[in-house]
């Protein structure tokens, strides 16, 4: 097994880094906060390290710049992935300045190491896989059957906590003082409880302790995070908080980068998906017209945010939320239930919303008529009359975010957006809504 040093100063980060550099590249890790402490292992250690993870700052120290010059110094020729925002330190293999974007993490591991996809996949993996049982404390239940190898008979596996069952930490602690140290899933689980519980992980991470680019990966993780959560255990106390969160950092994301072009670079730069590109423009486009029009307010702001954050939460990927049309729909190559979720997901929204406490009054309308139908099933080329003044604003904002998105890689001609959008919607209810977008910051 190839054994990695890991220099990260967040525990949190800690954590969920050397549960996916297990699972993925079947890595043992070995963990130190800061790099005195371990330039002092390397010192002591008779282990060879093959390979070094390392935050490119921690603190004041000059983490990565430290332990490579250390390695310099003793000629040893370790690899070392630099991670986090900052300048990139001569002698590094790699550098990945956004430290949760796990994906380049694990690529650039596995080419230091030699690792090749062919090799990931013809892994050996034991039918139950051990997952250390500290990791159950982060999490209140988990999303497939749990096992704990038997004291008796080491090749039996008895079920501790069921699929989707709340468990608390009475719990956990009791199999800790039983001397349990892993619990186990089925190893076709694995992937999915890990993914898991890394998006709880990062969910828990504050702004102070990571940098903008990191906050955007983080709050798109969670809002993946609440969209499942959502579908398995409904409105609850726990989705009402992680909810009330991500609305709150998204909204605080427009007032960061108050330009649509600087916006959206930044969400390019940061590999978002489409679902999340889509919802965070929204909010953008939305807000600047509550903030341009004559009836606008505090409250109508408060109001079209949540709609523009719960409008899609239905929606599970890309594919889907790029729908926007009957013929659309139907031209997608989709298994029955997912083109059923598709056609009906403004209404499954809107009745979420229903559930939510304090939720703005008459959110959950607009959401089931977002798409023109009054019901929130399919798609309408046409609106009526009784389409509400906020209403309208949400359908402007979200056609307007569409026409963007087509042109994401730029550039932004404000005037051509707005003439493609004063097209879509000839009447007058909908023109003077567009005349705010002359104003926008592009």
């Amino acid at each position: 097994m190839n054994l990695t040093l890991l220099v990260e100063g967040n525990l949190k980060i800690e954590s969920f880094y050397m549960l996916n550099l297990s699972v993925w590249l079947g890595l043992e890790t070995m963990t130190c906060q800061k790099a005195e402490s371990a330039i002092k292992l390397l010192e002591s250690s008779h282990t060879d390290f093959n390979l070094i993870i390392v935050r490119s700052t921690i603190g004041k120290e000059e983490s990565a710049k430290l332990i490579i010059d250390h390695l310099k110094v003793k000629n040893i020729s370790t690899p070392v992935i630099v991670i986090g925002p900052g300048k990139e330190v001569a002698g590094s293999f790699a550098h990945i300045s956004n430290s949760l974007q796990l994906k380049s993490l694990i690529q650039s591991a596995a080419k230091a190491l030699h690792i090749t996809a062919k090799d990931m996949n013809e892994k050996i993996v034991p039918d139950y896989f051990p997952i250390p049982i500290n990791y159950f404390t982060v999490i209140k239940r988990s999303i497939c059957p749990v096992f704990a190898q038997d004291s008796t008979d080491p090749s039996l596996y008895n079920l501790r906590i069921d699929k989707l069952k709340t468990f608390d930490d009475s719990l956990i602690k009791a199999l800790m003082s039983e001397g349990i140290k892993r619990l186990y899933v089925d190893k076709m689980d694995r992937l999915e409880f890990v993914n898991n519980v890394t998006s709880e992980l990062m969910s828990q991470l504050e702004k102070e302790e990571i940098s903008p680019d990191e906050q955007i990966s983080a709050t798109e993780k969670s809002v993946e995070l609440l969209g499942k959560k959502l579908a398995a255990i409904g409105v609850t106390e726990e989705t009402i908080l992680l909810a009330k969160k991500n609305i709150v950092t998204m909204k605080a994301q427009v007032k960061t980068y108050p330009q649509l072009a600087k916006l959206m670079d930044r969400l390019l730069s940061n590999k978002t998906s489409y679902l999340y590109r889509h919802t965070q423009i929204m909010i953008f486009v939305a807000l600047h017209i509550i903030r341009h029009i004559d009836w606008g307010n505090p409250e109508q702001e408060e109001k079209i945010t949540f709609i523009c954050f719960f409008h899609d939460i239905a929606l599970e990927d890309d594919t889907q939320a790029q729908v926007h049309s009957n013929n659309e729909l139907k031209k997608l190559d989709l298994p029955v239930h997912e083109k059923q979720m598709i056609e009906k997901h403004a209404q499954v929204a809107a009745e979420i919303v229903q559930k939510f406490p304090h939720a703005p009054m008459g959110a959950d309308q607009i959401i089931r008529q977002h798409h023109g139908t009054l019901n929130g099933m399919g798609f309408s080329e046409h609106y009526g009359n009784n389409v509400s003044p906020v209403a309208i604003v949400f359908i402007v904002a979200e056609e307007f975010t569409r026409i963007v998105l087509r042109r994401e890689d730029g550039p932004f001609d404000r005037t051509e957006m707005i003439r493609e959008l004063r097209d879509s919607f000839p009447t007058s209810r909908f023109q003077k809504i567009i005349d705010v977008l002359q104003s926008i910051t592009v």
